[in-house]
């Protein structure tokens, strides 16, 4: 079932010492034909998690060291303090003698306190009113089947005539609807095409170098209002911002990602 694919792909079974076995599968690869890093985070975030026992996850910083394949692969964790208020962990990933990616994050429960929203969530028509790409021309396989979108207009990069304005505004959900959790949020921080692609020539590839997600509350049901955005292109190196915003209109989550043009 759709439903369960999300949960057997992020899942390790632990071994007891700190060490959890996995399966990196190619359901979620890229069009680079690489397993995508947000799956990957949202993996090794859910691993850490179990593995310590700790409370819901706030801040997860992941390095990207190697390319992934799909295949069996090991994650190796540690607790590195167990606070009252903030539990902070590490993970690194390991496919045989590789080191595919190392991952801090913290934990915390979510008292009542207060709130101040000053952005606003992105002004998008109603998901069944926006376009699937994949009717026109988005892949079916790997990554853009596990996540559903939904687009008010094309982006210009994808008709070959790149607006020169890198960014987007879209909606998403994990493929059939089902309910995102914390590691699925931070998949979602990373789980669309780079808005730089929008600059035309010389950046039509980006590979994430290092991403940094903050995970402030459970989305409601349905669909996850997606911001992305770059400013920046410095040596071949660009960053990437993100916001997730739930149909209620809340920050759901937040990211910068440090990318690398290929």
């Amino acid at each position: 079932m759709i439903e369960d694919i999300y949960d057997v792909d992020t899942s390790s079974v632990p071994r007891g010492d700190g060490t959890r076995d996995l399966v990196l599968t190619d359901r979620w690869n890229t069009p680079l034909g690489k397993p995508n890093g947000g799956y990957l985070l949202a993996t090794m975030l859910r691993g850490l998690h179990d593995e310590m026992g700790a409370d819901d996850p706030m801040v997860a910083a992941i390095t990207y060291l190697a390319p992934p394949d799909p295949g069996a692969a090991e994650l190796r964790t540690a607790t590195v303090r167990a606070g009252r208020r903030v539990q902070t962990g590490t993970a690194s990933l390991w496919a045989g003698d590789r080191q595919i990616a190392a991952l801090t994050a913290n934990f915390g429960p979510r008292p009542d306190g207060p709130s101040v929203e000053l952005g606003a969530a992105p002004k998008l028509p109603d998901p069944d009113r926006c376009a699937d790409p994949r009717d026109h021309g988005m892949p079916t396989d790997g990554l853009f089947g596990r996540v559903d979108y939904r687009l008010a207009s094309t982006p210009g990069w994808s008709q070959g005539q790149p607006s020169g304005d890198p960014s987007i505004e879209l909606w998403q959900r994990l493929a059939g609807g089902r309910r995102v959790d914390f590691p699925a949020l931070a998949l979602l921080c990373d789980s669309f095409a780079p808005p730089v692609l929008e600059l035309g020539d010389g950046f039509q590839q980006s590979m994430t170098v290092q991403l940094t997600v903050h995970l402030h509350r459970l989305p409601r049901p349905g669909w996850i209002a997606t911001r992305l955005s770059t400013r920046h292109v410095v040596n071949g190196f660009h960053e990437e911002d993100c916001e997730l915003w739930d149909e209620d209109g809340n920050l759901v989550a937040q990211s910068r990602q440090l990318g690398i043009l290929l």
